[in-house]
C-alpha cells in the first residue's frame, strides 16, 4: 500500500490550515511547496468530505469545517483516496467473491484492519506533535506463527489468568 502524493498533500494542507486557523490556498501552496492547481482539487475534496470549509471573495479563505478532534487522519486520506484498502478485493463493502477459498484473505484482511485502526487517530493528536505511541499501545500484540517461514503472524488470543483474577 502506497500513500499517494495527493494524500500526502491533503495531510499537509489540513495541518497548515489547522495551525493557521484561517488562511488561503495560495499561502498553503507556498508554505507546503504544492502546485496551486493540484492543491485546489485537494481542497475541494476535503471540503466535500466536511473537513475544510471554503469561502470565496474578500474575507474568504480556508478554515477547518469542524474541530480536529472530530475527524481522523484516516478521514483526511479517504477524502482524497476513497476507501483505503491494501488490496482491491478489500476496498468494496461486498468484499471479495473468492474470500471463502482464498488462503491469503484472512491475513490481508487483518493487515488492513490494523492499518485502518492505526490511521483512525483524531487529527488533533497530529497537531499536538506527541509522536506515535509504541505499537503495543496502538494494537493488540501478534504472536509468531509456529509453522511456515516465520515471517507471518497471527492475532494473539488473550485468555483469562485465574491466578491473577483477570486478563492474561
Amino acid at each position: 500500500m502506497l500513500v499517494t502524493r495527493e494524500a500526502d498533500y491533503a495531510i499537509r494542507c489540513v495541518l497548515e490550515v489547522a495551525r493557521a486557523g484561517h488562511t488561503n490556498a495560495t499561502r498553503v501552496a507556498l508554505a507546503q511547496g504544492i502546485s496551486p492547481t493540484f492543491l485546489g482539487k485537494i481542497v475541494q475534496s476535503l471540503a466535500k468530505a466536511g473537513i475544510l470549509a471554503t469561502r470565496r471573495g474578500v474575507g474568504g479563505g480556508i478554515t477547518l469545517a469542524k474541530p480536529p478532534e472530530r475527524f481522523t487522519l484516516l478521514d483526511v486520506i479517504e477524502a482524497v483516496e476513497g476507501r483505503l484498502a491494501i488490496i482491491e478485493c478489500l476496498r468494496s463493502p461486498e468484499g471479495c467473491p473468492h474470500a471463502e477459498e482464498c488462503p491469503a484473505f484472512p491475513y490481508l484482511e487483518l493487515a488492513q484492519e490494523r492499518l485502518r485502526d492505526t490511521l483512525d487517530v483524531p487529527f488533533a493528536e497530529l497537531l499536538q506533535g506527541a509522536g506515535v505511541p509504541p505499537a503495543e499501545e496502538l494494537l493488540p500484540p501478534l504472536e509468531p506463527r509456529s509453522a511456515g517461514n516465520g515471517h507471518g503472524a497471527r492475532p494473539r488470543v488473550r485468555t483469562p489468568d485465574p491466578a491473577a483474577g483477570g486478563d492474561a
